[in-house]
Order: structure tokens, then sequence, then C-alpha cells
């Protein structure tokens, strides 16, 4: 069904990488600079990134102490601060990659609010959990800023907890000048090509992709294959665990002399705020309905937007007049213990999954060391 050029010049690489988000172009760079003869495809099913790479709240998504407190209970206190350890060495290489302009990134720090009713907070912990990441860091990662509750002008709040090291950017000019560099690497990437399955064969592998307009499946080859399709991956491996998890997003209208800057989270991380200009960009609560948000239908959940709409009025902006523009849904991956993954899953073919909802932090590191794998 296809043509004779077509066969010859589209279908035959050195590697080809499924998925076109962070992880996925971060591997075929890392392959690209160290490889610069390799043939390289990107494979991705959606116009855009299908995820959460071009849907997310544009956090760094550094650390957040109640979080990695909450987390220090399930496992060691070392586990939890290697992996924040790799979020930053992760964000540190895109930044390096592509600059800060490119990706607009502002370290305005992170802020986590405790609230009014929040019994089981001591603000001696955060002594303790300093303690513990010093060792890793060389500095005090968190401090209490709760005299800056006032002036940012939130409600129902009693302790505000802050880290320097924290940071935004622009998601979509993030996304967009990594899809730029990669092509500028001689990268190639075809969005809207669904992989249908993939076979190890003797000598490589193929990837079938549905063609729509002819209606067959196409067959690329290569001689190793990457997945990076993050909440995606337990389709074509379910024994892996991965699950996926749908998280809410609203972005209110521009806000008249906005009164905080910088990244805010609370109730362990699962609700999180930001300012983009004057906008509130806000999105979580999938806490409040695991088992429905364990989805990769694209659906917003009324529930948790009534319930954003809630903390919207009544612990982020009280008493001040906003309207939503818009809201929209991003699909995280989640393995079972908060770790990346990044394996081989036979000779030919590996896994690189290292997002748990911090892709903008750990999609450089993971893409770098999957690209090992492939080399």
């Amino acid at each position: 069904m296809i043509s004779f050029w077509e066969q010859n010049t589209f279908t035959n690489y050195n590697t080809i990488i499924v998925g076109a988000g962070i992880t996925g172009l971060s591997t075929a760079c890392s392959l690209k600079e160290q490889y610069p003869d390799k043939e390289i495809l990107v494979l991705e099913r959606g116009v855009f990134p299908t995820g959460a790479s071009t849907k997310n709240a544009g956090f760094a998504c550094f650390a957040k102490a109640c979080e990695m407190m909450a987390d220090m209970q399930l496992t060691d206190a070392e586990t939890v601060a290697k992996l924040a350890v790799e979020r930053q060495k992760g964000l540190e290489k895109l930044r390096h990659r592509l600059g800060d302009a490119k990706i607009d990134y502002q370290q305005n720090g992170g802020y986590e609010l405790i609230f009014n009713n929040d019994e089981s907070f001591e603000p001696a912990q955060i002594d303790v959990l300093n303690q513990q990441l010093l060792p890793y860091f060389n500095t005090k990662v968190f401090e209490l800023k709760d005299d800056l509750i006032p002036a940012f002008g939130f409600g129902e709040t009693k302790h505000l907890i802050y880290t320097p090291l924290e940071g935004q950017i622009d998601t979509g000019l993030m996304m967009e000048n990594l899809a730029r560099y990669a092509t500028g690497l001689g990268i190639k990437i075809i969005y809207g090509a669904e992989v249908i399955e993939f076979d190890e064969r003797e000598d490589g592998v193929s990837v079938f992709v549905h063609h729509q307009q002819l209606n067959t499946n196409v067959e690329f080859t290569c001689q190793k294959m990457g997945l990076c399709t993050n909440a995606l991956t337990y389709q074509f491996l379910p024994e892996l665990g991965i699950k996926p998890g749908r998280g809410q997003v609203i972005a209110t209208q521009p806000i008249e002399n906005l009164k905080f800057k910088g990244t805010f989270h609370f109730d362990e991380g699962f609700y999180y705020f930001r300012n983009y200009g004057n906008r509130i960009l806000f999105g979580g609560g999938r806490n409040i309905d695991v088992k429905h948000e364990e989805t990769t239908l694209f659906e917003p959940n009324n529930a948790i937007l009534h319930k954003l709409e809630h903390y919207l009025q009544t612990v982020i902006a009280p008493n001040t007049e906003l309207e939503i523009e818009r809201n929209w849904q991003g699909i995280m991956g989640f393995s079972p213990n908060k770790q990346p993954i990044i394996k081989n899953i036979t000779e030919n073919i590996a896994l690189g999954f290292g997002c748990n909802g911090m892709g903008i932090a750990l999609g450089s590191n993971t893409g770098e060391k999957l690209a090992g794998l492939l080399i």
C-alpha cells in the first residue's frame, strides 16, 4: 500500500522513540548529541504530545515538604532525598540544553500552605527534614515564612513553608523549543502516528503505525526502540504496574494586582497553583476521586472542578473578583513506588518512565539514562 519511495526513505532508522513528550524528545536528543550520524525517529500518536507534557501547570517540581515527610513514612529518607536530587539534576539538564529564556524559567521560590485545621503539622518537623536533606543539598532547603500569609492574601492558612529552590516555566514554550532543538539536531518527529504494536526481530525491531488514510498499518524498522509513553505505558506493558492519573487544571482570566508570585502547594502536593503573569493556574484534587481519575480519557471531573473553585474563593484569592477562563486535563503516569523505571524490556527495546507527575524535572535525566541503554 505504500510506495517504493516511502518504503526506502521514510521507514528505516537506527533508533525509534515512541512518544514525543519531555522524556521521549530528551531521549532522542541525548542519543543524537552523542552520535550525530544516527538516524533517529520519534513517533507521537497525538497532534500534540498526548499525556501531560503540554498540559501540565509548568512547575519545576523540585520538592514539597509535607509530601517528602509523608513519603519518608513509606520508605527511607535517603530514597526520598535522592529522588529530589534527581529532580534537581534533571531540571539543570533541561535548562542547560535549552537555556532559561527558551523555557521562561523563573526561580520565584516555592511555598506550601498549612491550613488552620491541620493538627498534624508541627513547625519543628521542618528542622528535622532539613537535617535529613542537608547531606544531599548542603543548604537549608525549607523554612517557615508565616509573615507572608497576609501579604499574599491567603485564607484559612496558619503556616507557609518556603523553599528558594523551586521554579516555574512556560510549558508550551519549553515543549516547542525542545522539539525545535531536536529537529535542529536532525531528529525526525512524526505527529499523528499511533503505534499499534511492536515486535522484536532477529536484526532489530518492527514498529507498526496505523495509517488512517490508507486504513492499513505501516511497518517501521529500527535496530533499537525506546518506549516513552508514560501514562499510556500500561497499554503495552501492563505487568509493570504503571497507572494513569488524570490531572484537572483551571486557569483564570487576568486578575488586577494579583498578590502573589511563585509556585504553591497544599495537601501533600495534591493541589498546586501558581501565577502565570496575572493569572492563576490551579490544578489537582485527584486524591478525592482516585479510582475515577485512573483513566486516559480527557474529560472534566465536575466534583474536582467544584473543589478547585471552592479553594480559589476561600483560600487562594478570597474576596477577589475572578473568572475562570478555561479548564483542561493532563494524563500523568504513576509507578507503584513513585520511582522512575528505566530498564531493558528485551535486548533491543528499552523503557524510560520517570515522571510520577514530575516530568519537567525528571524527563531530561530519564531520557539521558534511557539513551544509555539504547546505545
